[in-house]
């Protein structure tokens, strides 16, 4: 699955996309953007793999939504002076495109909802869905998921206000590469069935999700120490470390923060250089973390520290975008 690694090509690194003819009818395809193909494959081969043809509600968080339908209907506003537009782009573009589809190729009619809330979409979408099912008197069963693209005109723009790396080295890891400033360009689409009963097939619980927003790195100490203490743990507790370092010095700090208090002696799981930095890299963080609980091989370069993960170990995962949006889950 992880074999060959796919290394960044001038500081990007975009999503293999696979053939969307297996889940998607072609003849919508054709109308179809690359982020919407990439949100509906995904959602779509999770209601698959989990076993449900039609999901009671589905929620899902995007930092951007689809740039290339957005660049495409700001061109055309200025080629065309305002005039006779198409309005395909516009509607494509719209945050809860994806939503929509799913929910017409499902016949889903339940509870629709999308988040575009920067660096914590996804994490208030899951917390958003545990809300919904914790209320919940029958056993329900919601697709969460999250997705943004990455285009050449994005990536431009944000390489000259210094978001990614000037001379990137892709020999070398990422999170080695935190003595300067700046990240890879990322992008992807992930999708999780999460249900209010438990089951064999679940491969997580999520315990406690808790955002912040701008906090000193020295904070965080004590937020960990308050979230832990909601749940009776301590930081003894924790069995495996998921952290989204992105190689950038800026963000540096906060990780070094978190790995000093939970300690140094835990397996510690980083996601971002298989992934790159975007708004919602956290979901391939939590598939990341899915697939090594399942006993899954991983690429050496995602074990910051690779050690044996305890039989029923609590997950601290923190992830933050660009020291603005901080996202902190348990997880078991």
């Amino acid at each position: 699955m992880f074999q060959p690694v796919v290394k960044d090509i001038q500081g990007k690194l975009l999503c293999i996309e696979p053939d969307y003819t297996d889940l998607i009818p072609p003849m919508q395809l054709r109308r179809m953007s690359r982020l919407l193909k990439m949100g509906i494959y995904a959602g779509m081969s999770c209601l698959r793999k989990a076993g449900v043809d039609r999901p009671d509600g589905i929620i899902t968080g995007t930092g951007k939504g689809s740039m290339t339908d957005t660049e495409k209907f700001v061109k055309e506003l200025d080629l065309y002076q305002e005039g006779a537009l198409n309005p395909t782009p516009f509607i494509l573009s719209t945050y809860n495109a994806v939503n929509g589809a799913i929910a017409l190729q499902t016949q889903a009619t339940g509870y629709n909802q999308t988040f575009v809330h920067r660096g914590s979409s996804l994490e208030l979408s899951l917390y958003n869905a545990q809300l919904k099912l914790n209320r919940a008197q029958v056993t329900q069963h919601y697709l969460v998921g999250c997705f943004d693209e990455m285009t050449e005109e994005y990536f431009t723009i944000k390489h000259k206000i210094g978001y990614w790396k000037q001379d990137r080295d892709n020999a070398t890891p990422l999170h080695i590469q935190c003595d300067s400033n700046g990240s890879i360009a990322g992008e992807g689409a992930a999708f999780f069935m999460v249900s209010n009963y438990p089951s064999r097939q679940q491969a997580l619980a999520i315990n406690s999700i808790h955002t912040f927003y701008q906090p000193r790195a020295e904070e965080l100490p004590d937020i960990i120490d308050r979230q832990l203490n909601s749940r009776n743990l301590q930081k003894e507790d924790i069995g495996l470390l998921v952290l989204g370092m992105s190689g950038d010095r800026k963000d540096q700090e906060y990780y070094d923060q978190v790995m000093r208090h939970v300690g140094n002696d835990k397996p510690v799981l980083i996601f971002k250089d298989l992934c790159g930095e975007y708004e919602t890299a956290s979901g391939f963080g939590l598939w990341l973390t899915i697939q090594a609980l399942q006993g899954i091989a991983l690429p050496d370069q995602v074990w910051l520290n690779k050690k044996t993960i305890p039989a029923g170990s609590n997950i601290l995962f923190y992830n933050h975008y660009r020291c603005i949006d901080h996202n902190l889950m348990l997880l078991s």
